[in-house]
């Protein structure tokens, strides 16, 4: 019988499982892709690596995480305060999942989460449905919000009314001497970030650099035209090396992540039975990236805080 059903295995879902890993809790995670991660996605060619969303990201504060995960000699400076994997953000994703020993489902999609006496019900797509104590729902909010439509209708209706940006992550690998000697890299309204580095682990060697730029697009932008973009803004004339396009939907949540933001979050989570956590990015109180550096911190705090009370909630309820 399992305790737990973690359903979505992206960052903040995997911080989970690994709680309740250490806590060798039962548990099953629930993808609907084929892979963990959601948009943190990394792939190498040429000699250069180059992520789909988070490249750089700030300095963890759980430094013994990293060291349980085997990664602190995998992280490299970019910047002043930014921090990046050498193989690329998915090896913190990897290193999470490959410690996971509970169940998992891959290709699934969850249609609906409802109770039935006082166990939850997990309705997949295909039919089947399963059966849990407790449900950590770790999904973007317009799908949590299908989730739960029966479940707690007042909770799906706020969810329904999320809206994400439209940020292209432009990556673009160039030898150096193809660059400007000077470059002005000021992000504006249209290319809200811009990062680069030279680091061992992302590049071929020094003498290349790998580039990370923001796109802020108004509709359908090609692969193709948003590398002319990029590269003409910026002044790069020379023909990268290697390039690629990502767009991740629930990448960037558009929200102030003010007062409004914490309340609009602490009314839908008050919405939810006992139970049922709400966790990922969405539900952050701070941004979750700052001029396209992520935040990694909250989102795993969040998710391991949600299987701590998951667990406790179990443990209340057999007394």
């Amino acid at each position: 019988m399992r305790d737990v059903v973690v359903i979505g295995g992206g960052l903040s879902g995997l911080a989970a499982c690994h709680e309740l890993e250490r806590c060798a809790a039962a548990y099953t995670v629930i993808e609907v892709k084929g892979r963990f991660g959601g948009g943190i996605h990394s792939r190498s060619e040429a000699g250069f690596v180059m992520d789909a969303c988070a490249f750089a990201f700030r300095p963890l504060a759980d430094q013994a995480l990293l060291a349980d995960l085997g990664l602190c000699e995998r992280v490299i400076p970019i910047g002043a305060e930014a921090c990046a994997f050498a193989g690329g953000t998915e090896s913190l994703i990897d290193a999470l999942a490959d410690r996971l020993r509970g169940g998992r489902l891959m290709r699934m999609a969850v249609s609906s989460v409802g109770r039935l006496g006082n166990r939850f019900t997990i309705c997949l797509e295909n039919g089947i449905m399963l059966d849990a104590g407790a449900v950590i729902l770790a999904l973007p909010a317009p799908y949590a919000g299908r989730a739960l439509w029966n479940l707690a209708p007042d909770a799906a209706e706020q969810l329904a009314q999320f809206r994400y940006d439209s940020i292209l992550r432009v990556s673009l690998g160039y030898h150096k001497r193809d660059l400007p000697a000077c470059q002005d890299r000021v992000p504006d309204a249209t290319f809200p970030f811009i990062l680069s580095t030279d680091q061992p682990g992302r590049v071929p060697d020094s003498d290349h650099l790998l580039i990370h730029v923001g796109l802020r697009h108004a509709g359908d932008l090609s692969a193709d035209d948003a590398i002319r973009a990029a590269t003409r803004h910026f002044g790069w004339r020379a023909s990268p090396l290697v390039a690629r396009v990502d767009y991740w939907l629930e990448a960037d949540l558009l929200s102030e992540y003010g007062a409004a933001h914490h309340q609009c979050v602490c009314a839908i989570r008050d919405a939810l039975p006992d139970g049922l956590s709400l966790i990922g990015s969405d539900y952050c109180r701070e941004a979750t990236e700052i001029c396209g550096v992520a935040r990694l911190d909250e989102r795993i705090q969040m998710g391991r805080r949600a299987a701590r009370e998951a667990l406790a909630y179990l443990k209340a309820k057999k007394k």
